[in-house]
């Protein structure tokens, strides 16, 4: 009996386990379709999304294509800096300032400066700055006459530079061609300025005078008529050269023989060519012309299959000549701003940092990576306008030094002379400040930080 009630559960527990798995197979299949056809749903719907996006990237790319179909005209700023090139005066290597800077240390001289003894290294060190170099001249006097005697033929070459006529460079059209190096032209300098400080221990004012005249007057000739920053910077660097030696030899005449050896070129104020960039930043739109010639360039095309595809599906939307005159209104602008009265540069500088640094590139349909690149190209140049600026200012403090050299001010009575003084600060009309601890007459100009204060010494 127990028997035979074990086998009729067991019978019913497998009966029961058996519907149901009948069950389940009959039920699994209405499930397996529904999930499939949601699966196809899906990727469908995802298939139409994808589809429509790169649609749209296309029809986006082509419509850029089309409005980018054609290039502009070179504009009116474009047409005066490259006017501005062409009708640049002639000049011959003779005559030319720059061939002869270039052949300052020509071979075999051009390792000059390792013949240098350690006294003669320790003194051109050190004489990067006037007052550094003042205190080298005091420690070690002997080193000077024996760079003097060393390179004399540098000087000599310098000497020569400084009686041409005219300075007339070359704008590169190939960004991988090398720069012109000044660094010996520098170098000469240092000599040639050192030199006049020996004329005033001798007491000859009117040698000194004429080789401060010489040297300034051909500086003051490349500031005018430089075509490239680099160039225009070494130049604003030898005038202050000029001015800041030039006070180390004037220092060493006594008072009577101060004013008479005041070059007249110290005199004169700087004129707006001389502290212009517009004639330079108009070169340096050409090197950016050059620049993107190489761009375009088959060469340039080259690379891998990334490289390649980028190239093709980017360059529809660059416009070559719509970037330069994008380039050329910015160098014209700044070629303005860089010319504006004294009083009206530094509020326009400080504008000129400001809208840099709230700028953004935006996006343009038309020319959008010439846009970007003008953006992304455009440095804040308020150092470089302010640097020819500061020049003025760096003048009329030397001359105002020596000024009241001449006149027998002694150190106690010198902070009121600076204060009364008609020569004043050139960008607000303020008096000079006057350093006590230094004994020095002191102008703050426009460039930010240490590079902006001048001191020249009393």
């Amino acid at each position: 009996m127990t028997e035979n009630v074990q086998v009729t559960n067991h019978d019913q527990t497998t009966s029961l386990i058996e519907d149901r798995r009948e069950d389940g197979l009959a039920a699994r299949p209405g499930i397996l379709e529904d999930e499939a056809m949601n699966m196809k749903g899906i990727m469908r719907k995802l298939a139409w999304a994808v589809g429509g996006l790169v649609a749209f990237v296309v029809v986006a790319h082509l419509t850029l294509v089309v409005v980018n179909w054609n290039d502009e005209p070179p504009s009116a700023d474009a047409e005066r800096l490259v006017a501005m090139k062409r009708d640049r005066p002639l000049l011959a290597d003779s005559a030319n300032g720059y061939i002869h800077a270039l052949s300052l240390a020509a071979a075999p001289d051009a390792d000059y400066k390792a013949a240098r003894s350690p006294e003669v290294v320790a003194l051109a060190n050190a004489c990067g700055e006037a007052s550094e170099c003042a205190e080298a001249l005091q420690t070690h006097p002997e080193a000077l006459a024996q760079w003097l005697g060393s390179e004399q033929w540098l000087l000599e070459r310098y000497r020569r530079m400084l009686a041409t006529e005219g300075w007339r460079e070359p704008i590169p059209t190939d960004i991988r061609a090398p720069l012109a190096g000044y660094q010996h032209a520098m170098e000469a300098q240092k000599l040639h300025l050192l030199a006049v400080r020996q004329q005033a221990l001798a007491g000859d004012a009117a040698a000194v005078r004429d080789l401060l005249e010489r040297d300034l007057v051909f500086w003051r000739q490349v500031l005018a008529s430089s075509d490239l920053l680099i160039s225009k910077m070494v130049a604003v660097a030898a005038v202050r050269r000029n001015l800041a030696f030039g006070n180390l030899a004037l220092r060493e005449l006594p008072p009577d023989l101060a004013d008479a050896a005041v070059p007249p070129s110290w005199r004169q104020p700087l004129t707006v060519a001389e502290r212009s960039l517009a004639r330079s930043l108009g070169g340096e739109w050409h090197v950016a012309g050059g620049a993107l010639r190489m761009v375009m360039s088959p060469e340039a095309r080259a690379g891998d299959l990334g490289q390649r595809v980028a190239d093709r599906l980017l360059r529809p939307l660059f416009q070559p000549q719509a970037t330069l005159n994008l380039f050329a209104a910015r160098m014209v602008r700044l070629g303005a701003l860089s010319e504006l009265p004294y009083p009206e540069i530094e509020q326009s500088l400080e504008r000129l940092a400001e809208s840099h640094e709230d700028a953004s590139p935006g996006f343009r349909l038309y020319n959008p990576v010439g846009s970007i690149l003008d953006f992304v190209a455009a440095p804040a140049y308020a150092d470089y306008i302010a640097r020819p600026a500061d020049l003025e200012g760096q003048r009329r403090a030397a001359l105002l030094v020596a000024a009241l050299r001449g006149a027998g001010i002694e150190h106690e009575g010198a902070a009121a002379a600076v204060r009364d003084a008609p020569l004043r600060r050139p960008h607000d009309g303020a008096p000079f400040e006057w350093d006590a601890a230094s004994g020095s007459v002191v102008f703050r100009g426009l460039e930010q930080g240490d590079r902006g204060t001048h001191a020249v010494l009393f």
